[in-house]
């Protein structure tokens, strides 16, 4: 069996395949990733700020009821 240029040539471009495969796979898990953690950060900034004017809504309720008068 000889040992051509073009077997060479595609055993030496195969670990190239390998590497630019895995890379590409670590930047779609790491942009799914940072995709996940923002849409959870907006999800409870969005409850915080909801909690935040349910407080307030109930705060002004409290205050505009009208206080029994004491004998």
């Amino acid at each position: 069996m000889t040992i051509t240029l073009r077997h060479l040539l595609s055993l030496s471009l195969l670990p190239l395949a390998g590497c630019a495969t895995t890379h590409h796979r670590e930047t779609d898990a790491e942009a799914r990733g940072y995709e996940r953690g923002y849409r959870q950060a907006v999800k409870e900034q969005y409850w915080i700020i909801q909690n935040q004017q349910r407080a307030a809504t109930s705060a002004q309720v409290v205050a505009t009821e009208p206080q029994p008068k004491r004998p």
